[in-house]
Formats: structure tokens, C-alpha cells, sequence
């Protein structure tokens, strides 16, 4: 199916024609906006890219601010759209600077860069005329297509407090730019912490052969070991030494403290004080306002249906956890987090016969990089082929997506761990995708080996390239309002966490892991594999059920009198099987607690969602392209053009339910 022909078959679930642009508005974003400065040679060069942009975002500001309210309604609308465009890629391009670029400058100014961009965003949401030239649209009428959008963004300024009094909304705005100082604040804290842990190579028995040759030990005859994740995921898993894995344990819970504690702190206070301002009685009441989950009340009764679902699993894989432990050193009380993720692979290795270290040997890296890449295109039938342009730092590689001849998106892999860097792995957009004006352009940062993966790697892998091809796929609207992050945010996270499944389906997995003499993973080693996948599961979910938990507590309120460890040990200890060790401070640097304010919980919801999504592919078949081409249509391509429920209702053919979450969590026993 021809992109031309799945985009206007998304529209049609309405059942109205495509909408088209007002020909009387020439948008001026595209020209503005102008080339992707993905190599910056000086922090100069960003400063002087941010001024002219942020100058041409006023200058139009102004422009559609004065339009009269007598404008036909569709000219005001691609008019404000314009102004939507600039103003999110103002902000979109400097903060994946921030977050990738090797020079430490440059890198703060993209920040700055970042803070006035949002502060312009944040005068945006408080201008009444906008708002004003908005409800004008609205009740002159536009076609069912564009409601979604068209509501999404007049519920987005009612709730910034558009409509208090000048005073009130002075309060508001100086609040939201002091937040997103501190959100920023916050996540550099997590990038620039460079604390390690030593460990003389006895210590390190148990560990790979390729993670050792990579760390060799230095002049002091000590090996350090970092708080990236490929430095610290094989010590939890492989290392031997109890001791060694409790004090990497405490360094990478520690990370960011205790510089972010009071960064952490006021950043709390400020959104409480400004979800009062707007009229809710606590930031989460405000966070969950445009979401399905919609209500505090309702996100705590979601984890604790989860929770009756996976306690019970959960609390006796800790037991066998601990049982096993037991048996090499029986003056063990109790199961600790620095020795789960060690517990579990002796488990899956003696109890389901699966060695992560026979699994590992079939995931290099640059294969399974090259699979990712074959399973799009077999998938969504599109050829993904590299693109030559500039990049930021070696081994930062470019491609381009192509259908029937015809670019449709371009994105970027910055794959591996450096100094300064985004210490996780995400998706970040650097242009929103316009049908006939713009390509949607994206980046995956993630931090993975450039070697041997865990098979959680490549897992975590396909979940953040499921965001990127949902954004290329949803770059093809008429509007840049109709982006997929205007989907309910409680759901972003479902077509990622749907993709998860084909790295474990042999179909799949043997067309690309293959070892180093090139035999692929055997059938029989992926049937262990699934057999025990499912240990362990229902432990982790209790887990994120304890992360989703302290979100909510931190952005429900938090007396004065009540330190952030207080209430995060409480919160996380509800849920999760084994509480953090005493002395840790985890919070401080879980970074979702900036961006994603109280809605941790995102990933159960969504992850409820995938899993009834996935039932069309388990009744036709993961590899069926006619299933995967719905689904590219249906769920990825509308973008945010209309509510989740609504998509989900399309592809499936009814409302979706946790039903099959449910089933799902309960079949490992």
C-alpha cells in the first residue's frame, strides 16, 4: 500500500475527506526553521541559530495574534499551526544538542538555547489572543478530522490558565519557566555525574570475557567501572562477588545526589504551587487531566489491580530467588536488589536452561542493528538506507526512509555511551513531519555495547526504534498539531512496547543473530528463552509498579516536614518486592520524574494497551504484512489526529481492555 494511500485511509476513520491547508495562509516556519545544525563547530553557532529563530518566532507570534477574529476560520487555523511548527522545533533541536553533543559549550549553549525557547513556548500558552483566534475555529466549525486536534489544543491552554487574570497568569508563566530550569537542572545533574566503582580483576570472576578485554585494569592495577549501563547490567547479572555488586549497587542509586535532591525539592513545590494556580489540587490531579487514566484516584486503582495480578508471582519468584541464593551461602536473610538480577539469570540457567552468556554470543551489536533496520522494512514495507549528512560525534550514524522512490523521514542512531552524554535511551524529535512541507526527522539515543548485548538490549532496542518509525509513520499529516505526541501521553508508550514481542519469535530472531561463525541462534536455545521469560516478569513489574508509585507521591504532596527519601522509600516499598537498600537515594536520579512528572505509571497503561493490540498479530501471525500494514495505518500512521481509544477501537474492532495484560501476566504460572 502506497504511503499516498494509507495516509488518506487514516483520515477516513472519521469518515471525512482529507482537510486540506487554507490557500490563502503561506506558512513561513519551513524556511525559517531552516537546515538541521547537526554539527555545530561552536557554541556561537547555536546562539546564533537560536536568536534568528526565536526572533522569526516572536515576529509570527505577533502576526497571528493580529489576525482579525473575522479571518476564514481554516486560515487562522494553518496560521496557528505555523506557529505551533516553529515554536516546538525551537525547542526540539537544542535539547537533543544538550543531551548528545561531546563538547561541554556547545552543550550549555543548546541549553540555554533550550530555556528561552520553552519560555517562549510557555508565552504562548498564556496569550489569550491565541486562545481567542482557537475558539473562533472551534465555533465556526471544522471538518470531524481536525476536532482531536483542534480540542487537544484549546484543552492545553485552558489548562496553562489562559484564562486567569493578568496577575495570575504573570505567576503562571514565571512558575512554568522556573520548572522547566529545573527539569533541566535536574537531567544534567544525572549526565554529569562521573562517579565510579574499582574492583581488582578477582573481584570480577563471573563477568564475560568481552566485558573484561573491554575494561582492562590501569596503572593501579584496579578496574573502573562507570554508571553507564553497559558497564553496570552485566555486574548485576554475572558478578560473583555479592560485595561488588552492593557498592556498584550504591553508586549507581546514588547517582545525581545530593546535588539533585534540592533541585528535586523545588521543583515538587513549583508544580504544586502552579497546579493550584490553574485550579487542581495537586499536580497529579493536574498531569493525569488529559490522559485516559484521567484521575489520581484512578491511576492508584490501576496499580493496585496490577498489583493483586502480580503479587503473588512476584513474591514467590523473590522466594525461589532467595532459595537459590541460599544454597551457596545459607546465612542469607533476605533477598537485596543488588542480587535479583544475579539470582534470576542462575535461576533461568539451572531451572529453564538459559545461559545469558550462550544468548549474548548471538547479539553483536552491529547485527542487530542491521535486523532492526530489515524488520521495518519488512514490516511496513519501506526501505531504510543510509543517509549522507552531518553528524555530531564518531559512530553517530543517518538513514533515510523511503516508499515507492520517495523520502518519507529521516532519522538519527547515536547508539553508544561517551562523557556528557544522555545517560538512558530515547527517542527525540528534530522535526515534525508536514505531508508536502517538511520530513519528520528524529534521533535514538541510547546507551548500548559496541559489541556483545544482553538480550534485554536488543529488547530495549526495537522499543525505542518502535518510537521512531511511529514518528516517521505519523509525519505524514497535513498539520505539525497532529504530531504523535499529541496522542494521550498514558498510551506513547504502547506501539513500542507491542514491537518488544518479535525479539522473541525465531522467525525473526534468525534472520540477524547469528554467532561469530555465523550460525544463527538455534530454535531450541529461543524455546528456552520463552520458557523462562516469564521468571522474574511479575518481580520487575512490581518494581515499576513501586517507580509509578513515588511519582505519584512526590506530585501529590509532599509536606515540608517529610524528606524525599522518606517518601520515596514509602511510595516505591508499597509495590516493589525489595526495597532499595537504606542510604540510596534512587529518585535523584530517575529522570522521568522531570518530564514525566507523576505519570511514571505511562509504561503499565500502555503496556496494558500493547498487549491487547498484539492479539491481532498472535491470531495472524507476527511476520503477516497484512496485519503489520493495518497496524502501520491504523495505530501509527494518524499520529495525533484522533484519541488512542479511538484508533484501538479501529484496529481491533472493539474497545481495548487490560484483559489480556492480565492473561498475559498471569501465564508464567
Amino acid at each position: 500500500m502506497s504511503m499516498l494511500r494509507s495516509v488518506a485511509f487514516s483520515f477516513l476513520l472519521s469518515g471525512t475527506a482529507v482537510p486540506a491547508l487554507a490557500a490563502d495562509y503561506v506558512p513561513v516556519s519551513d524556511s525559517v526553521i531552516g537546515p538541521i545544525l547537526a554539527a555545530p563547530e561552536s557554541d556561537a553557532d547555536i546562539t546564533a541559530q537560536c536568536g534568528g529563530r526565536l526572533d522569526a518566532l516572536a515576529s509570527l507570534r505577533a502576526k497571528v495574534e493580529a489576525m482579525p477574529l473575522s479571518t476564514e476560520p481554516m486560515t487562522l487555523l494553518a496560521a496557528y499551526d505555523d506557529l505551533y511548527n516553529l515554536a516546538n522545533t525551537a525547542v526540539a533541536e537544542p535539547a537533543v544538542v544538550a543531551e548528545t553533543h561531546p563538547d561541554a559549550a556547545i552543550r550549555k549553549s543548546a541549553q540555554d538555547c533550550m530555556q528561552r525557547a520553552n519560555a517562549a513556548l510557555v508565552g504562548m500558552s498564556m496569550s489569550r489572543p491565541l486562545y481567542e483566534r482557537l475558539l473562533t475555529v472551534q465555533k465556526a466549525g471544522v471538518p470531524p478530522a481536525l476536532h482531536y486536534m483542534l480540542n487537544r489544543q484549546l484543552g492545553a491552554y485552558r489548562r496553562a490558565g489562559v484564562d486567569k487574570d493578568d496577575a495570575t497568569r504573570k505567576q503562571i508563566a514565571d512558575l512554568q519557566n522556573r520548572i522547566n530550569e529545573e527539569i533541566s537542572k535536574f537531567d544534567r545533574a544525572i549526565a554529569d555525574d562521573a562517579r565510579s566503582v574499582t574492583a581488582t580483576p578477582a573481584q570480577l570472576e563471573g563477568m564475560p570475557q568481552d566485558w573484561l578485554a573491554a575494561r582492562p585494569a590501569g596503572a593501579d592495577g584496579l578496574v573502573r567501572i562507570g554508571m553507564s549501563y553497559p558497564d553496570t547490567w552485566p555486574i548485576m547479572t554475572y558478578a560473583e562477588s555479592a560485595d561488588l555488586r552492593k557498592r556498584v549497587t550504591f553508586a549507581f542509586k546514588n547517582r545525581a545526589y545530593p546535588v539533585n535532591d534540592p533541585v528535586l525539592r523545588h521543583l515538587i513545590d513549583d508544580r504544586a504551587q502552579f497546579a493550584a494556580l490553574v485550579g487542581y489540587p495537586s499536580y497529579a490531579a493536574y498531569d493525569f487531566g488529559n490522559r485516559m487514566a484521567e484521575t489520581p484516584d484512578r491511576v492508584k486503582s490501576f496499580l493496585d489491580d496490577i498489583d493483586r495480578v502480580v503479587r503473588p508471582i512476584g513474591e514467590a519468584d523473590a522466594a525461589h530467588m532467595l532459595a537459590r541464593l541460599r544454597r551457596d551461602d545459607p546465612s542469607l536473610d533476605a533477598l537485596h536488589s543488588w542480587s535479583s538480577s544475579y539470582a534470576s539469570r542462575l535461576v533461568r540457567k539451572e531451572d529453564y536452561d538459559v545461559d545469558p552468556e550462550e544468548v549474548r554470543q548471538y547479539f553483536a551489536f552491529d547485527k542487530v542493528q542491521a535486523g532492526m533496520l530489515d524488520l521495518a522494512q519488512d514490516l511496513f514495507g519501506v526501505e531504510i538506507r543510509p543517509w549522507a549528512t552531518d553528524v555530531w560525534a564518531p559512530g553517530v550514524t543517518a538513514y533515510e526512509v523511503v516508499q515507492n522512490g520517495a523520502v518519507i523521514g529521516r532519522f538519527y542512531f547515536d547508539m553508544h555511551p561517551r562523557d556528557g552524554k544522555y545517560t538512558h535511551a530515547a527517542m527525540a524529535p528534530l522535526r515534525i513531519g508536514i505531508k508536502g512541507r517538511e520530513l519528520p526527522v528524529a534521533v535514538l539515543m541510547t546507551n548500548f555495547p559496541n559489541g556483545l548485548m544482553e538480550h534485554m538490549d536488543v529488547v530495549t532496542f526495537l522499543h525505542e526504534f518502535g518510537h521512531l518509525m511511529h514518528w516517521i509513520f505519523a509525519g505524514q499529516r497535513s498539520y505539525a498539531a497532529q504530531n504523535m505526541m499529541e496522542l494521550e501521553n498514558d498510551v506513547i508508550e504502547a506501539p513500542s512496547q507491542l514491537l518488544e514481542e518479535w525479539v522473541w519469535d525465531y522467525d525473526t530472531l534468525k534472520r540477524f543473530a547469528t554467532n561469530a561463525a555465523g550460525e544463527p541462534i538455534p530454535a531450541a536455545l529461543v524455546e528456552k528463552m520463552n520458557r523462562g521469560r516469564r521468571f522474574g516478569e511479575a518481580f520487575t513489574t512490581m518494581t515499576q509498579l513501586g517507580y509509578a508509585n513515588a511519582s505519584l507521591a512526590f506530585y501529590s504532596g509532599v509536606p515540608e516536614s517529610r524528606e524525599l527519601a522518606q517518601v520515596y522509600d514509602a511510595a516505591y516499598g508499597r509495590y516493589a518486592a525489595v526495597p532499595d537498600p537504606e542510604g540510596t537515594h534512587a529518585y535523584a536520579a530517575i529522570g522521568h520524574l522531570g518530564g514525566y512528572g507523576a505519570s511514571y505509571y505511562t509504561y503499565q497503561w500502555s503496556k496494558a494497551l500493547a498487549s491487547d493490540l498484539l492479539s491481532e498479530f498472535r491470531k495472524n501471525g507476527l511476520r503477516d504484512q497484512a496485519t503489520a500494514m493495518r497496524y502501520r495505518n491504523l495505530i501509527l500512521a494518524p499520529g495525533g489526529s484522533a484519541s488512542m481509544n479511538q484508533l484501538a477501537r479501529e484496529f481491533l474492532g472493539r474497545d481495548w481492555t487490560v484483559d489480556a495484560y492480565r492473561a498475559e501476566l498471569q501465564s508464567g504460572r
